[in-house]
C-alpha cells in the first residue's frame, strides 16, 4: 500500500469520524444497546422493507450442500449458475448473475469475478449463515449490487462456546455420489475480554453421476479451507478484531462451467488460492450518537490453469485492498447511519506463456473506487416508518497503453413501511444501483474464437476489441411487499405469509457484441492481408439498451405442535426493451414445498423438500429447457441426554434420481446422493 492510498484511507476515516467526534459533546445516553456486529442492512432497518432470504445453520446441516449456490437453490427466484461442478457454481438472483451480484464474506467485499472462472470459494461447512438481499442495493454497498447481495458469515467463537470457557466441534461427512468426504474441525475459547477461534475443513470429491448414470467428468477436486479469528474487548467502548481466511482448491473442471465436460478437450487442470486478512475496530461509548465500526482488509485470489490440449499455463490474479468506516447515531425517532469505504483491485493475468490464438486480458490493470453514503430512518408515527439514503461513488479503471475509464455514480434509495395491523405490514421502496465495468470488459483483446484454419495461412479468428468508453450499468427497482402473521388460528399455531412484487430496469446493460462478416468479406480480408487473424469478425463489450426484469415471490409457513410446513413460488420475466426479445439467464418459475415433523420422544426431526421447476421456453434462441422435479428427504438426530453435543444428519438429495438440467446450462445436475454427517460439539 503506497502513501497515496494511505492518505486516502486516513482522509476517509476522518470524514466518518468527524460527526462522531463532535457528538461526544452530547450528554444524552443511548436508550437501547446498539449491537456491535450489526450489518449495514440491520443498521438501517431495511430488513423490514426488502426481500431477504436466510439459510441458517440448521438448514445447512439438513441439506449438506457442496457449494453456496446449492445451499440457496430452494429459495424463490434464486438458482444455480455455472454448471454442475460445485467449484464452478455461483448464484443467479432474479435473472442477474456473475459480476451483477455482490458477494460479502464476514463484512468484506469479494471482488474476484473473472470471465468463466469461479468466484465462490468457501466450504459451506464453515458457514453459520447465508443471507441473500434481493434487488439493487448500491446505496449501502456500492458497485456490483444491481441484482442483489450474497452475504456469507463464517462461524464465530460464540457459535461453539456458550459463555466463558473452551469448546470446539469436530464433524465428518460422506456422500456416495462422487465419493465425497468432508472433515471439519474447530476450536474456540471465550476468556474474559478475549475470544478466539481456529477452524479448518478438507473436502475430497470424485467423479459424480447424473440421474441417468452417466459420469459427470470434471467434478473431481480437493478443497481445503482455514479460518482464524481473534477479538479483544479492550474495555466497554473499544473492541479490536482480526481474522485470517484461506481456501485452496485443486481440480479438473471444464474450461467453461456450463459446457459439457464429457468432451476431454474441455477439461483443464485448475489450482485456486483465495486468501483474506482483515482487521476491525469498533468504538461504542455510552453515547447514543457514536457507534463507530471500521475495518481494513486485503484479498488475494489466484487461479492457474493448464488446458489438457496445450502446454501453456494461464494465470489470473486479483489483489484487493479495501477499507470501510461507518457510524450509527440514535436520536430517538430518528436514526442516522453514515459511512465511507473504498478499495483498489490490481489485476495480473497471463495467457499460455505467450501462446497465440487466446484472449488477452490486460496485465497490470487496476481499478480504484471510493464511496460515501448517508442513511436515515425516521418513525413518522407509531405505525409508519421511513428510510432514505444516498451514496456517491467515484471509480477509475486504467491499464498500460489504454485509455482510462473514469466515472462516478449516485445511488439513491427510499422506503416506507406501514404496520397496518398487528398481523399485517406493508412496505414500498425504490432503489437505484450501478455496476462499474471491469477491466476485462474494458480492455480485453486477442482471439475470441477460431472459425477454421487454412493451410499455409493459419487460423481464421474473431478478435476482441477493447472498449474503454463503456458506461456503468444502472438499475432502477421498485418493490412492493406484504407480510402477514397470524397466531392461534385453530389451536396454538402460527401462519406467516409473505408476498413481494418487483420491477427492475437496467440501463446500459453490458454485453458482448459479436460482429461476423459475410463469407465474401471474410475471404477478401484473408486474401488482402495474407492472414486470417481478425477476418472472422470482432467482439467487444458494449452498452445495450434497457433491460426489464419483473416478477413476484410468494411464501407461506405454518407451524402447529410438532409439524412445520412451508411453500414458496418465484417467477421472473426478463425482456430487452429495445426489441421485446427475451433476456437470457432468467430462471424458470419454481415451486418449493417443505414438510417437517419433530419426533421429540427420540430427539429426531424428519422432513422433505420438493422442488418443481417449470419449462423455460422464454428464450432468445431456439433451445428450450425442460421442466423437472426433485425431492429431498432428511432426518436429524440430536440426543439431549447422555450424548449431549452429538448431532447426526442424514439426507437423500434428488431421491428419485431425476435426470435434469437447470435453465441456461448445457450440463445435467448430479443424480441421487445419500449424504451422512456426524458432528460433536463440546
Amino acid at each position: 500500500m503506497n502513501h497515496k492510498q494511505l492518505s486516502l484511507i486516513a482522509s476517509a476515516v476522518l470524514l466518518a469520524l468527524s460527526p462522531s467526534l463532535q457528538a461526544q459533546e452530547a450528554s444524552r445516553q443511548a436508550d437501547e444497546t446498539i449491537i456491535v456486529s450489526a450489518s449495514r442492512l440491520e443498521a438501517t432497518q431495511q430488513e423490514k422493507t426488502r426481500s431477504i432470504d436466510v439459510v441458517d445453520l440448521k438448514q445447512l446441516d439438513e441439506t449438506q450442500p457442496n457449494s453456496v449456490a446449492e445451499a440457496l437453490k430452494f429459495e424463490p427466484n434464486i438458482s444455480i449458475a455455472g454448471g454442475n461442478v460445485p467449484g464452478n457454481q455461483s448464484v443467479n438472483i432474479r435473472g442477474l448473475e456473475g459480476n451483477k451480484i455482490l458477494q460479502i464474506v464476514d463484512g468484506n467485499r469479494q471482488n474476484f469475478d473473472y470471465d468463466h472462472r469461479p468466484s465462490y470459494f468457501l466450504d459451506p461447512s464453515l458457514l453459520s449463515k447465508i443471507q441473500v438481499i434481493k434487488g439493487p442495493i448500491s446505496s449501502l454497498y456500492g458497485s456490483g449490487a444491481i441484482g442483489g447481495v450474497v452475504v456469507q458469515n463464517t462461524i464465530n467463537a460464540t457459535d461453539l462456546v456458550d459463555g466463558e470457557g473452551l469448546g470446539g466441534r469436530i464433524k465428518t461427512g460422506y456422500q456416495d455420489n462422487g465419493d465425497v468426504w468432508t472433515n471439519t474441525a474447530a476450536i474456540a475459547q471465550q476468556a474474559g475480554r478475549i475470544d478466539w477461534l481456529v477452524a479448518g475443513s478438507v473436502r475430497d470429491t470424485g467423479v459424480m453421476e447424473q440421474g441417468n448414470g452417466y459420469q459427470l467428468y470434471g467434478t473431481e477436486s480437493t478443497d481445503s479451507t482455514g479460518l482464524a479469528k481473534l477479538n479483544w474487548q479492550a474495555n466497554d467502548a473499544n473492541r479490536l478484531g482480526f481474522s485470517l481466511r484461506y481456501s485452496d482448491r485443486d481440480g479438473h473442471p471444464p474450461v467453461v462451467g456450463t459446457t459439457d465436460p464429457a468432451a476431454v478437450n474441455t477439461l483443464i487442470d485448475r489450482a485456486t488460492e483465495d486468501h483474506n486478512v482483515s482487521l476491525s475496530y469498533q468504538f461504542n461509548p455510552a453515547n447514543a450518537l457514536i457507534h463507530l465500526d471500521t475495518r481494513v482488509y486485503y484479498n488475494q485470489t489466484e487461479i492457474s490453469e493448464t488446458a489438457a490440449t496445450g502446454t501453456g499455463k494461464d494465470l489470473s490474479k486479483i489483489k484487493t485492498t479495501g477499507f470501510s468506516a461507518t457510524n450509527q447515531s440514535d436520536l430517538g425517532a430518528l436514526q442516522i447511519y453514515t459511512g465511507v469505504d473504498g478499495y483498489q483491485d490490481k489485476l495480473n493475468a497471463k495467457r499460455g506463456n505467450g501462446e497465440q490464438g487466446r484472449p488477452t486480458p490486460p496485465d497490470g490493470a487496476k481499478t480504484t473506487t471510493l464511496g460515501a453514503f448517508a442513511y436515515v430512518n425516521y418513525a413518522l408515527t407509531d405505525t409508519i416508518g421511513l428510510d432514505a439514503g444516498v451514496r456517491y461513488d467515484t471509480f477509475k479503471a486504467e491499464a498500460d497503453g489504454q485509455q482510462d475509464n473514469d466515472e462516478s455514480a449516485v445511488s439513491p434509495s427510499a422506503g416506507i413501511s406501514w404496520q397496518a395491523a398487528s398481523w399485517m405490514q406493508w412496505s414500498l421502496r425504490y432503489d437505484e444501483a450501478f455496476r462499474a465495468p471491469t477491466t476485462t470488459e474494458l480492455y480485453m483483446d486477442g482471439t475470441h474464437f477460431t472459425m477454421f484454419s487454412i493451410p499455409g495461412i493459419g487460423p481464421v479468428t474473431n478478435t476482441f476489441i477493447p472498449n474503454p468508453d463503456l458506461k456503468p450499468e444502472k438499475a432502477q427497482n421498485i418493490e412492493l411487499k406484504g407480510q402477514f402473521d397470524f397466531e392461534n388460528l385453530i389451536a396454538e399455531d402460527r401462519l406467516s405469509l409473505t408476498a413481494a412484487v418487483f420491477r427492475n430496469e437496467v440501463e446500459d446493460f453490458i454485453n458482448y457484441e459479436v460482429i461476423a462478416p459475410t463469407e465474401a468479406a471474410m475471404m477478401g480480408c484473408i486474401m488482402g492481408s495474407g492472414s486470417g487473424i481478425g477476418c472472422a469478425g470482432t467482439s467487444r463489450s458494449v452498452n445495450v439498451d434497457r433491460a426489464e426484469l419483473k416478477g413476484y415471490e410468494l411464501s407461506a409457513a405454518y407451524q402447529i405442535a410438532n409439524l412445520t410446513a412451508g411453500v414458496s413460488y418465484g417467477q421472473t420475466r426478463g425482456k430487452d426493451k429495445s426489441d421485446g426479445s427475451w433476456l437470457n439467464n432468467v430462471p424458470a418459475d419454481k415451486w418449493v414445498a417443505q414438510l417437517e415433523y419433530a419426533l421429540w420422544q427420540i430427539d429426531t426431526n424428519v422432513g422433505t423438500r420438493a422442488l418443481f421447476a417449470s419449462e423455460q421456453d422464454r428464450v432468445s434462441g431456439n433451445e428450450t429447457y425442460d421442466s423437472y422435479n426433485t425431492v429431498d428427504f432428511y432426518a436429524t438426530w440430536e440426543p439431549l441426554s447422555n450424548l449431549d453435543g452429538l448431532k447426526v444428519d442424514f439426507t437423500v438429495a434428488n431421491a428419485f434420481d431425476e435426470n435434469y438440467r437447470i435453465a441456461w446450462n448445457e450440463v445435467y445436475q448430479p443424480g441421487r446422493s445419500f449424504r451422512l454427517s456426524a458432528q460433536y460439539t463440546f
